[in-house]
């Protein structure tokens, strides 16, 4: 697969004489999908370090490379052969590239929501902050119009969490009290499989989101307060968590209990 991404970059580069730009979604599904297997996570990390490191080793043909995913690895493990990246997942000036903001709802989308109650499609859908404005969910937006404004669960049913369940079973770990959750900074940047902390997971797989950015300046350090975004994550996921109670045992019923 390397060598055919390579000749790939190289023979678009050719035919049109032109710089190649390169869009990578979902970098990380191939750990994700086998993260309770370690051995098998590791496996799939060290291929993709391996396949990214070809975008830096053919730089001179790039215009630039946009990868998005779940997860945000450090760059240490899967990017180690990629070190020319800059993250941009918490900076305020593309702080509102993965969702709608109120005014894009107020003007660009208008006319398809002149009869609907904005501030019920707020507390559903709105609420996801990345150091800039509060947005939408785009998806939910899109399909909530396409449903004829049918007020339901439609990005937490793409995908139920059942990987975090999983890691919460298999690790035990302690589901923290998600109403008042803090974290530092450099644990909020970072994630590899090797040390994995729930929080991060929950924020980076959209569970929870940034409330409240605090500067400690007795530390130097900056935290940020999470909560849950809207009303649609937080009864999504406290049904799914409920239903999950009766398959599990009694110490993962007490720490899944406890959050809620």
């Amino acid at each position: 697969p390397g060598s055919c991404f390579r000749d790939l970059i190289h023979r678009a580069y050719k035919k049109y004489n032109q710089k190649v730009v390169i869009l990578i979604d979902e970098y990380d599904k191939p750990i994700l999908d086998v993260i309770e297997d370690m051995e098998q996570a590791r496996i799939n990390r060290e291929f993709l370090s391996g396949l990214y490191s070809i975008i830096k080793d053919n730089d001179a043909y790039i215009r630039f490379a946009f990868l998005t995913g779940v997860s945000k690895f450090s760059r240490a493990s899967i990017f180690s052969g990629l070190n020319m990246l800059t993250d941009i997942s918490l900076n305020p000036r593309f702080g509102n590239i993965c969702g709608y903001t109120q005014h894009d709802l107020e003007t660009i989308f208008k006319p398809y929501l002149e009869k609907v109650d904005m501030e019920k499609v707020k507390r559903w859908y709105n609420g996801y902050n990345f150091l800039k404005d509060n947005v939408y969910n785009p998806f939910d937006i899109l399909q909530f119009i396409s449903n004829n404004f049918l007020f339901s669960n439609y990005w937490f049913e793409t995908g139920t969490p059942s990987f975090l369940i999983k890691l919460i079973k298999g690790k035990n770990y302690f589901l923290p009290n998600l109403t008042n959750l803090t974290v530092d900074k450099k644990i909020l940047s970072s994630f590899d499989i090797e040390h994995m902390d729930l929080e991060v997971l929950l924020f980076q797989s959209g569970y929870l989101t940034i409330d409240e950015v605090i500067h400690n300046e007795l530390l130097q350090s900056i935290e940020y307060k999470l909560r849950i975004p809207n009303l649609e994550v937080q009864i999504s996921l406290s049904d799914y968590i409920i239903r999950y109670l009766y398959n599990s045992d009694t110490k993962i019923k007490e720490s899944l209990i406890k959050s809620l």
